[in-house]
């Protein structure tokens, strides 16, 4: 994960803790739809102007975004040894048709973040001095 998926991944949480729907989310930003549709799926650079104007939808400082978005790459980075080992732990078996289908487990183990605890480790994070 890099940066610019954690700041996706970080307006995403913002956006389900305001009830935002996307296209409202849009229209509050003055961002294009399918502009942020891009940049929630990681898919586009986020640039600086976009950040200030989510922040502003979402009535939060820009560096909040930015702040939550290093807490979600931090996270992601001391996880990933963890993922790694179950990948290996349990590994991948042919399936029907020629394809790959790795054990249940280890699909639980890579699923990402489901936003729940994104959420209440973001609000841990503002509630700390």
């Amino acid at each position: 994960m890099d940066i610019n998926e954690a700041t996706a991944r970080a307006i995403a949480a913002e956006r389900a803790i305001s009830g935002l729907t996307v296209r409202e989310l849009a229209a509050r930003a003055g961002i294009p739809e399918r502009s942020l549709m891009r940049v929630l799926q990681a898919e586009r650079e986020i640039k600086v102007v976009q950040v200030a104007q989510l922040a502003e939808a979402f009535d939060i400082h820009p560096h909040e975004i930015l702040e939550r978005a290093e807490v979600i790459l931090a996270r992601a980075e001391r996880d990933r040894p963890a993922l790694e080992a179950t990948v290996h732990a349990f590994p991948s078996r042919p399936a029907a048709g020629g394809t790959t289908v790795a054990e249940p487990r280890v699909i639980a183990a890579m699923e990402d973040y489901d936003g729940e605890d994104l959420v209440a480790e973001m609000e841990s994070h503002e509630e700390q001095p």
